[in-house]
């Protein structure tokens, strides 16, 4: 993890990924600093990064047959059909919301409640939004775009995002730092999803 405060890449990690990171914390906290401190805020922020990482790898090491992944996601790009574009872009839009409810109800089977409902929400919505909307309609990123070039090979398979968890874990595939600027939308409409839905007390 240290390698990622070197003179060469912390200049960039901090202009690529900082402001993002920064609003995604501080709205966050505007959400629920009336009823969570900050702290569990923050890592519970800290824990969803971690988990999708993690969740996505896994998808990666299923077999291709039973990988709705790679059925809906990566095989989209070999398809011209716009309409077979649109149904694959809804099924993997209902396998990531799918990821978020099931971390939901895992806290619920378990009593552990430490990573409120709000912030799964938040998180969940701008992970969403981001693979689909900037990744998959818009093509914003050239490291996902890697991602899916290296994809069917597991033992090159790389880019798994966001991408500071590629940069902490090294899992990058060219080493270069994705600007991550063009999340910020999706992090303001997070917010205020989130806020309309779960309508907290925040003046």
């Amino acid at each position: 993890m240290l390698h990622i405060l070197s003179k060469k890449k912390l200049p960039l990690i901090i202009n690529h990924h900082f402001l993002s990171l920064f609003i995604v914390f501080i709205l966050a906290t505007v959400l629920t600093y009336k009823t969570f401190p900050p702290i569990q805020i923050w890592v519970s922020l800290i824990l969803l990064y971690y988990y999708s990482y993690i969740i996505h790898i896994f998808f990666h090491y299923l077999p291709e047959n039973i990988n709705m992944h790679v059925i809906f996601h990566h095989l989209n790009d070999e398809n011209n059909s716009i309409f077979i574009k649109f149904f694959n872009l809804y099924i993997e839009c209902l396998s990531n919301i799918l990821i978020f409810v099931m971390f939901y109800f895992v806290q619920k089977i378990y009593y552990i409640n430490f990573v409120p409902a709000i912030i799964i929400f938040y998180y969940g919505f701008i992970y969403t939004t981001i693979h689909i909307i900037n990744y998959s309609l818009f093509h914003c990123s050239k490291a996902h775009v890697l991602h899916h070039e290296y994809a069917g090979d597991i033992k090159k398979s790389c880019n798994y995002g966001l991408d500071i968890m590629d940069q902490i874990f090294l899992t990058t595939c060219d080493n270069t730092i994705e600007d991550q600027n063009h999340i910020l939308l999706n992090i303001l409409f997070a917010f205020f999803a989130s806020y309309y839905v779960f309508k907290p007390s925040i003046f």
